[in-house]
């Protein structure tokens, strides 16, 4: 009996050491720096591949783990949909991000998603905050791990696109204002503004960066771009003095001068801030861009598009240089990923003899107003429109005492005459008839809030996409199935491929067992298993 005891406890022990072993050889990074790409393409990085410093996204892309089919099955409605998703582990139907911004019933007005008149806007008089975002992400769980003890900032372009990043907990979040040129946040996160950000607009910081001239990085005929072209030319762009397509935005977002402001900013936040130089994992959350001005095309087939590679390789070099020699590249992963995007614009399509098209909402619903008022006599029944859900006038339905389902159902196969529209469901449809994952149907319900969601939901036919009065699209593919580009490298990530294919509700799940916390509280996903190296 007694030998019995005696090797119980020395299984106990060994079970005991190899527990301790693992967790010191796969300790979690000090550090985890998220890179979100807008516009980022797995077919650009490899157009270009041979660009690219070995150094820059060459090493992000190629030195790690590299996944091949990420799949998003929800609506491409706008980056804050995507980075939430992606950081949440879950869907909109949980998470509530339906879209950049959404139809507000109440004011008969569209907001931003994360609108919130009870705070107070930083650089800015714009009131935003987490507060609809109804799930929390692996910032926040990183957060509530540590007690408080794990610092998080977010910087970025777009405000919607920072909050989704920075998530609830954040120190604080920041962005870029394109009309006054100045970094912008919200009294929201504990932090307030970062000082540095602050520092930048005060003392001409932020100004200097946007008064660079944009020309090319090299001679135009030694790009990629120009080898259809005979005589390939340059181009040249002032930032301050040019404006976005029917906006008093300057062209700011969609420059090179954006990306290097992100990187400027980051690098004394990471520096000042003492990100990863203790025992509590930090997070600094970026966003970059490689969209150009007035862009009409999403191949790479200007030199504009290359240079914005290019000058970005350029940037993540020098930012993950100067990381990974403070904190030791053992001791930071660097995660890069992008947003949903289709291959080819629908004009790209369109100069190729391939059916697709932009479907206007406001015209169309103009044509769906005059239709009813026809059926059902001169009244506003359409109340609002937003990112493909419409919204009906349901006080007035009910005062003139008509049916209900009866005018839905008449307005549903209207809207089927158009062109474009794939089809058209109510929300109680969607939310009653069962679908398998990879229906159109369940990708609808997953992008649907109850909080959100219209009362007729339309779908457009491959190759269409959707732009508001502004030529601004909404979304960004509207393929039934589309992609995410993602890598992670660094840490203990041995290099790899995974063609397997696996949802983006996956990756925040695998994404806190590397970190060793909690999954969010909504995640549906499974954590993906990785090849991780004790070197």
């Amino acid at each position: 009996m007694f030998s019995n005891v005696t090797n119980v406890v020395k299984k106990k022990i060994l079970l005991i050491s190899f527990l301790f072993f693992t967790l010191h050889a796969f300790a979690q990074p000090r550090l985890m720096v998220g890179i979100m790409v807008d516009g980022l393409q797995q077919r650009h990085l490899d157009q270009l591949w041979t660009r690219f410093d070995a150094n820059g996204l060459k090493k992000l892309a190629g030195e790690g783990a590299k996944f091949e089919r990420l799949a998003c099955n929800i609506v491409s409605a706008g980056n804050a949909t995507d980075i939430t998703t992606f950081l949440t582990g879950t869907v909109p139907y949980y998470h509530g991000i339906v879209s950049t911004n959404v139809y507000d019933r109440s004011t008969d007005k569209m907001s931003s998603v994360f609108s919130d008149k009870s705070q107070s806007g930083i650089e800015t008089n714009l009131k935003l905050s987490a507060k609809n975002m109804r799930a929390n992400t692996i910032v926040d769980e990183l957060v509530l791990a540590n007690q408080g003890n794990s610092k998080s900032y977010a910087i970025g372009i777009n405000p919607e696109d920072v909050i989704a990043m920075g998530g609830h907990a954040s120190n604080g979040v920041v962005w870029m204002d394109d009309v006054f040129m100045k970094w912008s946040s919200t009294a929201y996160y504990k932090g307030g503004m970062p000082w540095q950000a602050l520092d930048m607009n005060s003392t001409g910081g932020f100004q200097r960066i946007v008064d660079r001239t944009w020309q090319p990085l090299h001679a135009p005929n030694s790009y990629i771009a120009a080898l259809n072209e005979k005589n390939a030319k340059s181009f040249e762009y002032k930032v301050t003095q040019l404006k976005s397509a029917k906006s008093s935005a300057s062209i700011l977002k969609t420059t090179p001068s954006a990306n290097s402001l992100v990187a400027e900013l980051a690098l004394r936040v990471f520096r000042e801030e003492k990100l990863g130089m203790d025992q509590f994992t930090d997070a600094l959350m970026l966003q970059f861009t490689v969209r150009t001005p007035y862009e009409k095309k999403l191949s790479v087939q200007s030199l504009e598009k290359e240079d914005m590679y290019l000058r970005l390789d350029n940037e993540l070099q020098f930012l993950m240089q100067k990381i990974e020699s403070t904190v030791g590249k053992e001791n930071v992963l660097f995660v890069l990923y992008g947003n949903q995007t289709s291959s080819y614009s629908p004009e790209e399509l369109l100069d190729n003899n391939i059916y697709a098209g932009y479907f206007n909402a406001n015209r169309s619903m103009a044509l769906l107003s005059s239709y009813l008022m026809a059926i059902y006599g001169p009244e506003k029944w359409i109340e609002g429109y937003y990112a493909k859900h419409i919204y009906l006038n349901k006080p007035l339905i009910e005062e003139k005492n008509v049916d209900f389902k009866e005018l839905q159902e008449v307005a549903k196969e209207f809207l089927l005459e158009f062109e474009g529209v794939q089809s058209a469901y109510s929300f109680s449809q969607l939310m009653s008839i069962a679908a398998g994952s990879e229906t159109e149907m369940a990708k609808i319900r997953n992008s649907s809030h109850k909080n959100s969601a219209g009362d007729i939901i339309l779908t457009l036919m491959p190759g269409w996409l959707e732009v508001d009065d502004n030529a601004a699209s909404v979304g960004e593919t509207d393929a039934l199935v589309s992609y995410l580009p993602l890598y992670f490298y660094g840490w203990k990530i041995a290099q790899q491929t995974i063609a397997t294919k696996y949802q983006i509700t996956d990756i925040a799940p695998t994404l806190s067992d590397i970190l060793q916390i909690a999954y969010p509280n909504a995640a549906i996903g499974n954590s993906i298993r990785l090849d991780i190296s004790d070197e």
